[in-house]
């Protein structure tokens, strides 16, 4: 509990995932949702999570969160919204309109079941083609949303490194 009163837990509003996505840069949130997916810096790392809930789904970046919580767990999080972009992308991104990656950052864990039931409400996932998701403008906010579709998916191991080449069912429409 000392942890809880040390960052001051209590400053932060209770939001379902989707108002979390759509408040202002900066706000405090706390969150409660499934732990989805674990992400992965350089050496294998883990340096962040998805959660979900009922209403969609964030990104929680930080090692520390990422390192006390398991994958099927359900987790509440305190943190600050963030439209993250890398420094150096910062000219493109404002070019082209991108507002940034929607997350939580300088986030702690406030409560964890420790569990790995890995059950999850799916009904919000969007279903759409590689094509769509391909030709969605920069300034939709889709980062951290977890969608389901159908996709041809080509393996090429290089030195050091694999990618996979995701196109859509056309063939010609993808990314890696």
């Amino acid at each position: 509990i000392q942890d809880i009163i040390n960052i001051g837990v209590f400053e932060y509003v209770s939001k379902k995932i989707k108002q979390a996505r759509e408040a202002k840069d900066g706000d405090k949130i706390k969150v409660t949702g499934v732990v989805v997916r674990h992400t992965y810096a350089t050496g294998m790392a883990k340096n962040g999570v998805y959660i979900a809930d009922e209403t969609g789904s964030i990104y929680i970046y930080g090692k520390d969160v990422a390192n006390k919580v398991k994958e099927g767990s359900t987790v509440t999080i305190a943190g600050e919204k963030d439209y993250y972009i890398l420094e150096n992308e910062l000219t493109p991104a404002g070019k082209w309109g991108y507002g940034g990656c929607n997350q939580i950052t300088n986030a702690h864990v406030i409560e964890n079941d420790n569990l790995t039931t890995g059950v999850w409400n799916k009904t919000w996932v969007e279903e759409k083609t590689v094509k769509e998701l391909m030709e969605t403008p920069f300034t939709s906010d889709v980062t951290t949303n977890i969608y389901k579709t159908t996709a041809l998916v080509k393996k090429v191991v290089g030195t050091g490194f694999t990618n996979y080449y995701i196109d859509d069912l056309d063939g010609i429409t993808g990314t890696y």
